[in-house]
């Protein structure tokens, strides 16, 4: 979970997302390079999660992704950046300001717990 500096938006936690570059070549590029920016985790690209999601501002798509071992420090966008459990990321979700925002991140981190049971084995050591 990442908390955006000054709570941006109204969010307190929520995942990482963003814009396309015009270096991007895919939504996938463009979701790497914004959980490494906004994070200062490296990941691989699992699967995509599966829907689109609505927010006060945008629709989002979501990738499942596994960390590698490279972490930077994240950029000025966040303030905190979190690892933890679903059960304490959907409670986390709940500080949110705007409901459309907090039913984004419930549907989405739901809809991830779903995907990455059918990926179980690309989460093994």
């Amino acid at each position: 979970m990442r908390s955006p500096s000054g709570y941006w938006g109204g969010y307190v936690w929520t995942f990482a997302k963003g814009g396309a570059d015009p270096a991007d070549r895919s939504p996938e590029e463009t979701a790497l390079r914004e959980v490494l920016e906004e994070t200062g985790h490296e990941c691989v690209v699992i699967a995509p999660i599966p829907g689109e999601f609505q927010s006060d501002t945008c629709m989002t798509k979501y990738f499942l992704m596994k960390p590698t071992m490279r972490i930077i420090q994240h950029d000025h966008e966040t303030q905190e950046v979190r690892w933890v459990a679903p059960d304490q990321a959907f409670d986390m979700i709940q500080l949110t300001r705007t409901e459309k925002g907090r039913t984004r991140d419930r549907n989405a981190l739901q809809r991830a717990i779903e995907t990455k049971a059918l990926y179980e084995p690309y989460f093994e050591n």
